[in-house]
């Protein structure tokens, strides 16, 4: 599959007021009847009837086409002698490529039943300068033409006064992170409850809610039912009280609990990562964690995830244990939090403020003097605004990071054709 669009913007792109305008020509690739041995390169390509580009010269004809089949695109070939097919074993062809970029591919064709095939696939995107070499009955020709795609050439006072700016791409720090809600509750691993040790009436309610508590502190003071001896109920720990469930004059049972006494010197966050993410979040990983109430960001390790998901949000819990001396983590509060999936450096990395889409491909436009070539990518991890290149781009290679998206907006004014 290819998308045939070459483009050149013939007059200056114009900023007022916040408008540009364009002026779009055309500036396709050529091949035409040639004159013998070196051909040079020509004004206009004629298709053949297999949609391949039509190369002819004393009375031998060649159909040069790119065509995807399994998955895969290569190079067909047909051949004719005086207007009747010819044998591909007769003949004997290479083609050249030489792609914006100066990287040039060899190609070598096996014959098969009705054409000549190419060994290699021909990767995305299929814009270069194609030269061809034929031999057949003693004979060798030579063609050379341009085959542009998804392409556009603007002047560097164009692309000055259009803001559009160039970058390297080279290896780069990427941190790939998950953009995660939560919520802090109290660590149920720091919570305990005052209980008498026996039933009877209320005497004494000596703490209410919020209040701070010391471990052994007498919170309550309870006469018992049976021996009708006055007990005092102590905290087991220091902390807060979160809940009361008692008032003087009140009669309790064996085991009821009086106060819930939290210890606040740290809480749990627990996250709530989609189902969609489950995999890629791991106990060991660290997380930044946001508040809304203007205070600074805070940072935990992911100590526990959930064995179980929850059926009614299809979320996993991955719970930080977060230090908490000051007490401003209040359980209860919504969090944001920013969970870092792998970082280290890669061997190359764009901005994500570059990437556009052309359906089916992901691109960036590289810079080769006035000629800008959108450039399918292969991309691994993101994080802090780069985006780490697998394939289709090269370190050293330079790339448009700012309004990229005015040359993708002339590609589709001027109407992409996608053929396969």
């Amino acid at each position: 599959m290819k998308f045939k669009l070459p483009i050149t913007i013939a007059a200056i792109l114009a900023f007022g007021g916040g408008m540009a305008s364009y002026i779009l020509a055309g500036n396709r690739g050529h091949a035409a009847s040639l004159e013998e041995h070196d051909h040079g390169a020509e004004t206009e390509a004629p298709k053949g009837p297999h949609g391949g580009h039509l190369l002819a010269e004393a009375g031998f004809g060649l159909e040069l086409a790119v065509v995807a089949e399994d998955g895969k695109t290569g190079f067909r070939a047909w051949f004719t002698q005086d207007g009747r097919a010819v044998a591909p074993a007769a003949v004997k062809l290479a083609v050249e490529l030489r792609r914006p970029d100066g990287t040039v591919e060899h190609h070598a064709f096996a014959p098969e039943a009705e054409f000549a095939r190419s060994a290699d696939e021909v990767a995305e995107p299929h814009s270069f300068t194609v030269t061809v070499v034929a031999e057949q009955g003693g004979r060798t020709h030579r063609w050379t033409y341009d085959s542009p795609e998804l392409q556009a050439r603007l002047t560097p006072e164009a692309a000055q006064r259009a803001g559009v700016v160039v970058a390297t791409a080279g290896p780069a720090e990427v941190r790939e992170t998950l953009s995660v809600y939560g919520r802090v509750m109290l660590n149920g691993n720091r919570v305990a409850r005052a209980v008498p040790r026996f039933g009877g009436i209320v005497r004494e309610a000596r703490k209410s809610f919020g209040d701070p508590v010391q471990a052994g502190e007498t919170v309550a003071v309870v006469e018992a039912n049976q021996s009708l001896a006055t007990l005092e109920v102590k905290a087991p720990i220091a902390g807060v009280i979160v809940d009361r469930d008692v008032n003087s004059g009140e009669t309790v049972g064996d085991g009821v609990a009086l106060y819930t006494i939290a210890d606040l010197s740290d809480v749990w966050v627990d996250l709530n990562v989609p189902k969609r993410d489950q995999a890629r979040v791991r106990v060991g990983q660290t997380a930044v964690i946001h508040a809304d109430d203007g205070g600074p960001d805070a940072t935990g390790v992911i100590s526990w995830i959930s064995p179980v998901s929850s059926p009614e949000a299809q979320t996993l819990i991955a719970r930080i244990v977060l230090p908490n001396p000051e007490r401003r983590w209040r359980p209860g509060l919504y969090v944001k939090a920013e969970i870092t999936l792998r970082d280290g450096t890669v061997a190359v990395a764009v901005a994500e403020s570059a990437i556009q889409t052309l359906d089916p491909f992901t691109v960036v436009f590289s810079q080769h003097g006035d000629v800008y070539q959108a450039r399918p990518l292969a991309l691994g991890r993101r994080g802090g605004g780069l985006v780490e290149v697998l394939g289709g781009l090269r370190a050293g290679e330079r790339y448009v990071i700012e309004n990229s998206f005015l040359l993708k907006a002339e590609l589709g004014k001027a109407g992409a054709e996608h053929v396969d």
